[in-house]
């Protein structure tokens, strides 16, 4: 497994198109946009640039915090310090940053510009798919 993290390309797993929203997008919208398209969180672009990534546990936090999510915007409430990969790098890459910024979805970017996305379920899915069955037989 280790030699194909090292082999496999990023671009080659990546989901895309990716579901994103702008930055004066609001809560409410972002949360039914996250709802119909089951996913738990989404960057904020513009011009396809990734300007932040909000989460559902972000929207959670507005809630406690008592404020309107038809009022609050994600230039509000976005993490701004977006942790990205190049469509060109390794799955090996990948694993590492999952696993260093304790993260749990990557924007992938070509020349800066977002082109997909990889979670870590995308993660988790492609390792079973090119992991063989275990097998009793010797």
């Amino acid at each position: 497994m280790f030699e194909k993290l090292k082999a496999i390309k990023v671009s080659t797993v990546m989901t895309q198109p990716v579901v994103c929203s702008s930055a004066d997008t609001s809560a409410r919208d972002i949360l039914e946009k996250l709802n119909s398209s089951g996913f738990s969180g989404m960057p904020i672009c513009e011009e396809n640039i990734v300007l932040g990534i909000v989460s559902e546990k972000d929207i959670m936090q507005l809630l406690l915090q008592g404020k309107s999510l038809s009022s609050t915007f994600a230039s509000e409430f976005m993490t701004r310090d977006v942790i990205t990969a190049d469509q060109n790098c390794y799955m090996l890459s990948v694993v590492k940053s999952f696993i260093d910024n304790q993260i749990l979805r990557l924007p992938i970017t070509d020349q800066g510009k977002l082109v997909g996305i990889i979670t870590r379920h995308d993660l988790l899915k492609f390792i079973l798919d090119a992991t063989p069955e275990f097998s009793l037989v010797p």
